[in-house]
Order: structure tokens, then C-alpha cells, then sequence
């Protein structure tokens, strides 16, 4: 028992030791791909104030995004099985960037703001989790859970900080040059770390020569994984999570503000989705590789509830608004992680990208998709009250969902290899 404790802990800590440092742009690469999203919320009132365009046709571009991104999360996803993710990701990382400095660019047609969301949508197809989250699960085997829950805290880090900053840049230099400076320092600096540190396994130097850089990796093949019941489930599950929690996190300014709060209390209390972001993928990270991901994920999605009830029972509160967004964003960062583990444990690595490509793209599909939605009903009711109630019954059915995932399978079991009659089969690992 000792020595088998021993061990674990030796190869826990030899993780950590060879493979820490991917885990920095990983984190980098996370917020990079929150930033468009984030900071929408704010400025939503300069655009709206400048253009006369509704809220709906505003929040229009995240529902462009999400239509690109559900067609071509499968072919980047093979992308990343094929090529290897770093090299996807510093072609995803410059466009990004780029795409999102032009931004400022916008003129008064709405046309010209939802052209930009369209192109926009390559970009962040190409760094969303799925590429950060290939070379986490190729390196970490032991420590699995906490890896994700690290480099997921990108998205929690940007929900914390981008509202924030965008508000603050705004006031100083306006809402056009606040896109370049966006663009400058996230995609800047998130570039660099991507050169110096991103490798995937066997993309550096020294593995490119090893001969285990040409064994295939354990799991099912995408065609396997696309037929397989999980993969419905798991994919339905997140996007009817997506629809309703996620969808919040980008209207968090607005549906606070409808709730009786002024935007620069809004927007600073929207920064506690991200606390609760990172707090929430820190423990579940270490749930992660010790429970049932799925029991895991089942009961952070339940937890949105209790914010929702919080809002509609007392508005105009900052104390039940921050409580409401806290929760939220402990919700969110669990069941993010949990998403990338259940899919690494229930198809493999062999077509991880593909696979899990594909499910983050119903993620992001269900997020675009929400907000227009979400306004449209705020322009026609003039509140968000009915969307709130919606959410109940929602995030119960993803609870569900995940519950009936059922056991991991094992892709490590001997399998027996064919032998001439009369012989007895040779079983190899």
C-alpha cells in the first residue's frame, strides 16, 4: 500500500515537473478567447447609444459566432488530431487578434458590426477549449483534473478582469479604440506564450524523435464516438446548459442593470462570475480526479437555480446580485472542467479533438444563440424575468443529462489478437 502510494505520488509530482509550463499559455489561450465575449456586455450601451441598434441585433454577432463554430468545430477538431495543437493554435492566436482589432472599424450599418462576428467566428473556432484542452489531456494522466481546472481558469480570470478593463478603457479612450487596445494586450502578449511554451505531445524537439511518438493514442474513433450514445447525451447535456447559464454570463451587465442596478455596479459585480469561475474549477478540478465526473457535473449545473430565485427575489440588491453571480460562476467553472474530463474518459484520446470539438461547439452554438434570444424577449417584455424562470427547468433536464452518463469505459483492457485454428489465442495488452 505504502510503496503503490509512493508511486503515485512520484508520478503525480513528475507530471507537474515535465509538462507545468504548457499549462501557461494553455491558461493564456482561455482568456484570449473570452474576450470578445466579455466584453460585449459593456459595450453594448455605447453601441446602442451611438447606433440606435437593439439590444437583439447587438448580441446578433454571438449567434453568427455560434452558427460558424457548430460547422466547424469537427473539421478543426480533426485539425488538431492531424496537426497537433500548437500549430493550430498560433494560426488561431494572430487571427484572433487581428479580427478582434477590427472591431473598431465598425460603421453605422448593422451589417458591417455582424460581417465582422461572422469572420470573427474562424478565429475563435480555432483557439476555443478544444485546443488548450488536447495538449492538457495528452500530457496529464494522474493530475488530470486539476491541468483542466488550471487552464480553464483562463475563462473565469477574463470574466473577472475584462468587464472591468473594457469599462475603464471606454471612459479613458472610447469604445473604438478600446477594441485595439483589447486586441493589443490580450493577443500580444497570449502570442508569445504560445512560441515559447505550447507543445502539445510529441511537438517538442525531443519527442518528434521518440518511436512512442508513433503509437496511437488509446480511445475510440471519431466514427465510434459519433455513434455512441454518451456522446449525444454529453453533447445535449452542455448545450441546454449553454442556453441557459452561459447565455447569462453574457448578459450579465444588461440583466443586472434590469434588475435595478446602475451599469458601473453592474459591470463590477459581473466581475464575481469570474471569482466564482475560478473558485468553482480549482474544486472542481480536485472533485474531478477524485469522484464521479458526472455525479460532479450533475450537481454544479443544479446550482445556477438558487441564483436565479436570488434575482428574482430580491432586485435591486448588490448584495443578492453578487451572491447570484458568485454562484453562477462556481456553477460554470465546474461543469466546464467536468465537459473536457467526461470526454477524455468516455472516448480516449485517438479522435479527442474531433469528438470533444464537436461537443464544445454545441457549447458555443447554445451561448450565441441564447443572447439574441434572451433580448429579443427583453425587447418585446421589457424584462428578463422570463428567461430567469426558464432557466429552472433547464439546468434540471442537463442535470439529468449527465447523470445517465453511466461508467467510464476502460480502453486499456487486453484485447486478443486472431490465431490459425487450433491454436489458442495470444492475448496482448
Amino acid at each position: 500500500m505504502e510503496r503503490h502510494f509512493a508511486g503515485e505520488v512520484r508520478a503525480a509530482s513528475g507530471e507537474w515537473r515535465r509538462h507545468g509550463t504548457v499549462l501557461i499559455p494553455s491558461l493564456g489561450g482561455m482568456m484570449l478567447v473570452s474576450v470578445h465575449g466579455y466584453s460585449l456586455g459593456v459595450m453594448m450601451g455605447p453601441l446602442e447609444q451611438e447606433f440606435g441598434w437593439s439590444r437583439a441585433e447587438i448580441s446578433g454577432g454571438n449567434m453568427i459566432i455560434a452558427f460558424v463554430t457548430l460547422l466547424l468545430s469537427p473539421w478543426v477538431g480533426a485539425a488538431i488530431d492531424r496537426l497537433g495543437p500548437r500549430r493550430v493554435a498560433i494560426v488561431g492566436v494572430m487571427a484572433y487578434a487581428v479580427l478582434l482589432s477590427w472591431f473598431a472599424t465598425v460603421t453605422g450599418e448593422i451589417s458591417s458590426w455582424w460581417l465582422r462576428w461572422g469572420v470573427m467566428g474562424f478565429a475563435t473556432t480555432i483557439i476555443m477549449p478544444t485546443v488548450w484542452t488536447a495538449a492538457i489531456n495528452s500530457r496529464f494522466v494522474v493530475n488530470r483534473g486539476k491541468a483542466l481546472a488550471i487552464v480553464l481558469l483562463g475563462t473565469g480570470m477574463s470574466a473577472t478582469f475584462v468587464p472591468a478593463l473594457t469599462n475603464t478603457l471606454i471612459d479613458h479612450l472610447g469604445w473604438r479604440a478600446t477594441y485595439l487596445a483589447l486586441a493589443a494586450i490580450f493577443g500580444g502578449i497570449e502570442l508569445l506564450l504560445v512560441l515559447a511554451f505550447f507543445f502539445g505531445a510529441g511537438e517538442n524537439r525531443a519527442e518528434r524523435s521518440s518511436p512512442e511518438r508513433t503509437a496511437p493514442a488509446a480511445g475510440m474513433t471519431a466514427r465510434e464516438g459519433f455513434r455512441s450514445p454518451v456522446f449525444r447525451k454529453l453533447a445535449l447535456g452542455v448545450f441546454v446548459f449553454g442556453v441557459t447559464c452561459l447565455a447569462l454570463t453574457v448578459n450579465a451587465v444588461p440583466v443586472l442593470e434590469a434588475r435595478g442596478l446602475d451599469r458601473g455596479a453592474a459591470a463590477a459585480i459581473a466581475g464575481l462570475l469570474g471569482i466564482g469561475s475560478i473558485l468553482g474549477r480549482l474544486g472542481g478540478g480536485f472533485l474531478l480526479d477524485r469522484f464521479d465526473a458526472s455525479r460532479v457535473a450533475a450537481i454544479s449545473v443544479t446550482a445556477p437555480i438558487l441564483s436565479i430565485v436570488l434575482l428574482l427575489a430580491l432586485p435591486g440588491s448588490d448584495l443578492a446580485a453578487g451572491a447570484a453571480m458568485l454562484l453562477l460562476g462556481l456553477a460554470l467553472g465546474t461543469e466546464v472542467d467536468a465537459c473536457s474530463y467526461l470526454s477524455a474518459r468516455h472516448f480516449g484520446m485517438r479522435a479527442f479533438g474531433s469528438l470533444f470539438g464537436t461537443i464544445n461547439g454545441f457549447v458555443v452554438f447554445g451561448t450565441g444563440i441564447a443572447p439574441v434570444a434572451a433580448n429579443y424577449v427583453y425587447d418585446l417584455a421589457g424584462s428578463y424575468d422570463p428567461v430567469l424562470w426558464a432557466t429552472i427547468p433547464l439546468c434540471a433536464l442537463a442535470a439529468l443529462l449527465f447523470l445517465s452518463l453511466g461508467p467510464y469505459p476502460d480502453f486499456t483492457e487486453p484485447k486478443a489478437e486472431p490465431t490459425p485454428a487450433g491454436q489458442k489465442p495470444l492475448v496482448t495488452a
